[in-house]
C-alpha cells in the first residue's frame, strides 16, 4: 500500500467518522511499510490534515497511532517524526496527546535524572526547530498582501464581505501565529519538565 492510498482511506474514515476504520487502516498500514516510514509517513498525513480548528481531532488520531504501536513515537529519539509534528504545527493537543501517550508510560518507572534528560533531549529539538523556522515567517501587510472589507450586508451590518482569497490569507496569518504561540507553550513545557 502507498502512503497516498493510506492518506485516502483515513480521509475517508474522518469524514465518515469511522474510528475502528482509521485504526484498521493505520495498523494495516505497518505490515507495508517500516516502522519508521510508517512514523513518518503517519505523521505527514496529520501534518497536511492539521488546522486548528480540528486539533482535537488530530490530536485523536495521534493517540490511534501512537496507541498502535507506541515504538511510532519513540523511534529516533529525540528528533521522532510525530515529535518533529508537534513542534513544527506548535499544536498543544498534540504535545499533549505525544506526552500521555508515548512519553509518560515510556518513562514510567525510570529514575528522576534519565527521565530529567529526556525532556532536555526534547527541549533541544524543539528549539532548534523553532529557532530554524522562526526567521521564515514573513509581515502580513494589510494593502499589500491582502485586502480588507470592501462590503457591509444591507441586512445585517455586522456581516462584512470580503473576497476569499483575503480570508484564507487572513486565516494563514491567523494559523502561523497559533504555531508560534504553540511553540513557546511547548518549549516552555519541556523546560519546566528538565
Amino acid at each position: 500500500m502507498k502512503k497516498e492510498e493510506l492518506f485516502k482511506k483515513l480521509n475517508d474514515c474522518y469524514n465518515c467518522g469511522d474510528q475502528a476504520g482509521i485504526v484498521e487502516h493505520i495498523k494495516n498500514y505497518q505490515n507495508f511499510v517500516s516502522e519508521e516510514n510508517a512514523s513518518k509517513d503517519l505523521a505527514e498525513y496529520i501534518y497536511t490534515e492539521f488546522t486548528t480548528y480540528k486539533a482535537d481531532a488530530m490530536a485523536g488520531i495521534m493517540q490511534l497511532v501512537i496507541e498502535s504501536n507506541p515504538n511510532l513515537a519513540l523511534i529516533k529519539f529525540p528528533e521522532n517524526y510525530l515529535f518533529r509534528l508537534v513542534v513544527i504545527k506548535g499544536a498543544m493537543d498534540l504535545y499533549n496527546c505525544f506526552i500521555e501517550e508515548a512519553i509518560e508510560p515510556f518513562l514510567k518507572g525510570k529514575d528522576e535524572d534519565e527521565q530529567s534528560d529526556y525532556y532536555m533531549e526534547l527541549y533541544c529539538v524543539a528549539t532548534n526547530l523553532n529557532d530554524a523556522f522562526f526567521p521564515k515567517y514573513t509581515p502580513c501587510v494589510k494593502g499589500a498582501d491582502f485586502n480588507g472589507v470592501f462590503s457591509v450586508s444591507e441586512q445585517n451590518p455586522n456581516v462584512s464581505l470580503i473576497n476569499t482569497q483575503d480570508f484564507e490569507i487572513m486565516n494563514d496569518v491567523v494559523e502561523k501565529y497559533n504555531t508560534i504561540i504553540g511553540r513557546r507553550d511547548i518549549i516552555k513545557d519541556l523546560e519546566d519538565k528538565d
